[in-house]
């Protein structure tokens, strides 16, 4: 390769030819670095991510929200707080109940001419709560009591409280031996806490005084009462106040 001689400029000439070739050289710079540059686009954007890099990039962030449960406020610390006892829906603080009350359905139960007598003489010791709860002497839970406790001591004649068709004779778990009699009009009488031996079976027709069994004690969960017969009384499927038709009977 032939070399340049610089030895033929001098002064101007040779300051001319060194800025031509600085020119040279920067040109030929420019040139190379366009070139690396292209490059480097072509590659960025050949490559699987679809976005150019940015500068101090800002972090995607997910919230997440966690599910709220709704917290009741505080109970006032004089408030009675219920207890739930051994069984669903029995709890252990109930307001009082009135055994004295009356119930205007139950007053209208029978037709005005209907006899109806007391089926035992004794008093009321436990009345109606009309689906309050009252404390079990014998459970030791509150409960509902959906008749009265009329005291007679075990042995004591029970009569049907007025005229009627025995439509169940059983045992109930609870509430022992129970006559169960159809007075007509919806209206069906509870005889409970009875003795085994009933003189009537089912199907019997009963008028106002009939005997149908005696006192017994075989009611479990009132076995810590007085000798008494539970008495109760449904209207169309509902529980009713048997107190408000025995307010005016005879014996």
């Amino acid at each position: 390769m032939k070399k340049f001689d610089f030895s033929k400029f001098t002064g101007k000439g040779l300051a001319i030819a060194v800025f031509v070739c600085l020119l040279a050289v920067g040109g030929a710079g420019i040139y190379s670095y366009s070139k690396v540059q292209d490059s480097l686009d072509n590659a960025l954007m050949s490559s699987d991510d679809d976005s150019y890099p940015v500068e101090n990039p800002v972090a995607q962030i997910t919230v997440t929200t966690a599910p709220v449960t709704k917290i009741s406020s505080s109970p006032d610390e004089n408030a009675d707080i219920p207890i739930l006892a051994d069984n669903p829906g029995v709890s252990e603080t109930a307001p009082a109940t009135d055994i004295n009350s009356t119930d205007t359905t139950a007053q209208n139960a029978l037709p005005t001419d209907a006899a109806c007598i007391r089926p035992v003489s004794g008093e009321i010791i436990n009345g109606f709560s009309n689906g309050e709860l009252v404390k079990s002497k014998t459970l030791n839970v509150w409960k509902t009591h959906d008749g009265i406790d009329i005291v007679a001591p075990n042995g004591e004649n029970v009569k049907s409280m007025t005229a009627g068709v025995i439509s169940e004779i059983y045992i109930d778990q609870l509430m022992g031996v129970t006559v169960v009699i159809d007075h007509g009009n919806g209206l069906f009488g509870y005889y409970s806490n009875l003795a085994t031996d009933v003189p009537l079976s089912e199907g019997d027709t009963v008028s106002a005084g009939t005997i149908i069994g005696i006192v017994g004690g075989t009611a479990d969960a009132e076995i810590s009462e007085d000798p008494h017969l539970h008495f109760a009384l449904k209207k169309n499927n509902a529980w009713i106040d048997p107190a408000a038709l025995l307010s005016d009977s005879g014996s």
